[in-house]
């Protein structure tokens, strides 16, 4: 495995003997899938960390609840790479718009389409919901995170 040298800055993160940063720090690595951490400081300080090959800390055998993401009213739908917006699939014999103000998406629905090229990314609803507004026409170029369509609670 290579070693990383951070001798060059200086110590942040504390007394490296500290149990609660070693405890932050491995959780990190398990969570990485790495099994090896080094870290040298300025001043002499080091710390080593293996974990050994199916070992598993007490943070790791927590289960955290589950959490359902929900959009926020008037959150918007962002592009997934920079192109050129198509409302609509190009091969598709439907020349209607996969969505329109007022109309309801399902979730995971595909509410367009960037065009890079010959490729097609969908732009997808993460959920379901109401559109409030479209902010790309097809043919517009639109850059990545740039919003698409704003959205509207179904609730």
């Amino acid at each position: 495995m290579s070693r990383r040298d951070r001798s060059a800055g200086r110590n942040t993160i504390g007394a490296l003997s500290d149990p609660a940063i070693i405890s932050t720090l491995t959780g990190w690595l398990e969570a990485s899938g790495a099994r090896e951490l080094e870290i040298l400081t300025e001043d002499g300080g080091a710390l080593k960390i293996v974990l050994s090959p199916g070992a598993r800390s007490a943070h790791a055998l927590e289960t955290a609840p589950e959490v359902r993401a929900t959009l926020p009213e008037g959150c918007a739908i962002k592009a997934p790479m920079a192109g050129f917006f198509r409302s609509t699939h190009p091969g598709g014999a439907d020349a209607s718009p996969l969505a329109s103000e007022g109309r309801a998406v399902e979730a995971g629905a595909i509410v367009g389409f960037v065009e890079v090229g010959p490729l097609l990314l969908p732009v997808t609803a993460p959920e379901g919901f109401v559109v409030a507004e479209i902010h790309a026409r097809t043919g517009d170029l639109v850059g990545y995170g740039d919003a698409i369509l704003t959205t509207e609670s179904t609730r």
